[in-house]
């Protein structure tokens, strides 16, 4: 159980080092985007700096959301709550999403294919048990955190809200 509690502190501590990632990426857009407004010139790489420009605000909203969720499993690690493995078995899953979203823009590619994996995991969460308050919390933040994930694989905020399907009856 201690080892549990350790590494949820350690994968957070790790996930709020993203901030300054962040801070950066944004100045470099900023200035990518000022470059290619000020140029006189045409610029055929606007509309490659305009989509990563874009991608910012949801990519912060994503690490944001996933910072929060390693918080509460920390939490719920710190306080001996029980988890079902199914809640595992999700994460795993997502992380897959996450993965293959990384794989696309490494390739210089959309994340569009990423959306059946999300839409996928957004649909197992529906049956996910819930209730406790820990597994509850956990279930609202993964949730949650899908939705920005379908954002940044390219669906537009009510689409990826539209994804997610309601929850079945906890028992």
């Amino acid at each position: 159980q201690r080892l549990d509690v350790d590494r949820a502190a350690q994968v957070l501590t790790e996930a709020r080092a993203t901030d300054e990632l962040i801070r950066e990426l944004q100045a470099a857009a900023d200035e990518g985007l000022a470059v290619i407004t000020s140029t006189p010139f045409t610029r055929t790489d606007a509309p490659s700096v305009r989509s990563v420009a874009a991608l910012i605000e949801p990519l912060d909203r994503a690490l944001r959301s996933t910072r929060v969720l390693v918080r509460r499993v920390s939490i719920a690690a710190y306080h001996g709550a029980q988890v079902p493995p199914e809640y595992v078995t999700v994460l795993h899953e997502l992380a897959e999403g996450v993965e293959l979203i990384g794989r696309m823009w490494a390739e210089n590619r959309s994340a569009e294919r990423a959306q059946p994996v999300l839409e996928q995991v957004a649909r197992s969460t529906a049956t996910l048990a819930h209730g406790e308050y820990h597994t509850t919390v956990l279930l609202g933040q993964l949730r949650s955190l899908i939705v920005d994930l379908l954002e940044l694989a390219g669906l537009e905020h009510e689409e990826a809200v539209e994804a997610i399907p309601p929850l079945a009856s906890s028992g």
